[in-house]
């Protein structure tokens, strides 16, 4: 029955050439989709039988696709996953499942309406030593769990576009989610950028369950020995999990309350030795058949999401209270939000409760008014009025003399001038506003636009467009690395530059 089901992989580079060879092998392999010509074209030689193309949206309207696994970049993970669910696709999605709490929560009552499976791909939980890791604490082999201690570190890969954090950490927190099985009551982290700017190497965090367990988590890529170990320490015992030798130990030690050591020798754990990546793909073949709940669900991979939100929050939060630069005529307010590197110039007043985040560039006489919030690597050019209501997103521009307006209806003799009143406009990340654009209140301009010099925007903006005219119209599409990609339009487009697929959005 297995055999019989046809399943489309959605990205083959890096990762999914292991996806690859596992449902090749279990002869369930269809179809797959990638942005990148160079790896289509490989495949098409390699398996002429199965459908090879860059349009994944082609394999999600097929009628005998059942299921897919997604292996492209996370940044992706949420608007493929959305998009698999509702063509009524069954989905294993690589870790993690989205970027954001919002849209992992989203994903899972989107699979509950269309009664789709999604299975999160934290390939440790399929690993039988973790397996038997989890049953042991399960069993109180060892008593009850005073704390845990998990070290991921090794020198490289170093990713560009995101920080250790959303690159290792999600292994482990799925495990010890797993591990503990209680809700976590706080989580704190601190994390250096040594190599880039904004992208933290080294990360450490420290999570508190309400069982009383605590935990902390290493992670870095900029380390000098390989390691990946679980430490567990608990009343009668503790466990030692070397994820490299695929080793489960449990050492017969420990303190007394008498404060006297014992120590009654170690014992070694016999477990089954199986390729941890088709456990999990059988499983989720398993699930499909007969429509059962996986063990790293949705809800487990929103949890996770949960643990690195926070985390990453913690990280911001502590950096923000490092250095930055106010010029001595700028003007700010108490309650000011001003995150690390960031630069204020020359008579620029930013009032209470603004939050700006990391390296942005304030220029001159720009004002910022209260409840204002500002993504990091953000610039806004000198003259610009950045009014209550309004929200700017990570690595957004904004050319000078720009102008926002947060009321549709001004009147000097009936003021409107509360925040009840005033309405939102929302900027995406990586959107460019040129000067003097015009930006009626209570839009959405989506991400990686491009609203040209002189417009005027009245309209919810698609992602990727280009806008310009009068009336402003969608002109074009452009790539987050700010290449031009083509006129007309089409559903999915891809990068000749930075091989970067995009999709389009409706026009309104």
């Amino acid at each position: 029955m297995i055999k019989k089901l046809k399943v489309a992989l959605l990205g083959a580079g890096d990762w999914g050439k292991n996806y690859i060879r596992v449902l090749k092998k279990l002869d369930v392999l269809t179809a797959l989709a990638d942005s990148d010509e160079s790896i289509r074209n490989k495949y098409k030689k390699k398996y002429p039988e199965i459908e090879v193309t860059g349009d994944y949206k082609a394999l999600l309207r097929r009628s005998d696709i059942y299921a897919v696994v997604v292996a492209t970049p996370a940044s992706t993970h949420y608007e493929i996953v959305k998009n698999a669910i509702k063509a009524g696709k069954d989905v294993l999605v690589e870790k993690p499942i989205a970027l954001t709490v919002d849209e992992a929560l989203e994903l899972v009552e989107l699979a509950k309406i269309y009664k789709r499976i999604i299975l999160v791909g934290h390939l440790l939980l399929y690993k039988p030593a973790v397996k038997k890791m989890i049953e042991c604490i399960c069993d109180r082999v060892i008593g009850d769990v005073y704390f845990i201690e998990m070290r991921r570190l090794k020198l490289g890969k170093i990713r560009s576009q995101e920080n250790v954090l959303w690159s290792f950490a999600p292994h482990d927190v799925a495990v010890l989610l797993s591990l503990v099985n209680s809700p976590v009551v706080n989580v704190t982290a601190t994390g250096q950028s040594a190599i880039q700017s904004q992208i933290e190497d080294n990360v450490h965090i420290k999570l508190d369950f309400e069982s009383k367990v605590k935990a902390h988590i290493h992670i870095s890529w900029l380390w000098p020995k390989d390691e990946r170990k679980t430490f567990i320490v608990g009343t009668n015992g503790m466990l030692v999990y070397d994820e490299h030798k695929d080793k489960l130990e449990i050492y017969l030690k420990g303190a007394s309350k008498d404060l006297t050591i014992w120590d009654k020798g170690i014992e070694k754990l016999c477990f089954e030795k199986i390729d941890a990546l088709e456990n999990e793909v059988l499983h989720f073949l398993e699930c499909v058949k007969s429509r059962s709940t996986p063990i790293a669900d949705g809800r487990a991979g929103v949890e996770v999401v949960k643990v690195l939100v926070e985390a990453e929050k913690c990280i911001d939060e502590n950096e923000e209270s490092e250095i930055f630069f106010i010029h001595e005529t700028a003007y700010i307010d108490e309650s000011v939000s001003i995150g690390r590197g960031s630069k204020i110039w020359h008579y620029s007043h930013i009032m209470a409760g603004a939050k700006i985040g990391q390296s942005c560039k304030i220029g001159q006489n720009v004002f910022i008014a209260p409840g204002v919030k500002i993504g990091s690597n953000v610039k806004i050019q000198n003259n610009v009025s950045v009014y209550e209501g309004v929200t700017l997103e990570k690595d957004v521009f904004c050319g000078p003399s720009m102008v926002f307006t947060n009321t549709k209806i001004p009147r000097s003799a009936f003021p409107r001038n509360t925040s009840s009143e005033y309405e939102k406009t929302l900027v995406k990340e990586g959107t460019t506003i040129g000067a003097n654009a015009t930006i009626i209140c209570g839009v959405v301009i989506g991400k990686y636009a491009f609203i040209a010099a002189g417009t005027t925007i009245t309209k919810d903006v698609p992602d990727h467009a280009v806008i310009y005219g009068n009336p402003s119209k969608v002109m074009g599409w452009i790539c987050r690395c700010g290449k031009t990609i083509v006129k007309e339009s089409g559903v999915v487009l891809r990068c000749n530059k930075c091989h970067t697929e995009i999709t389009t959005g409706n026009i309104k």
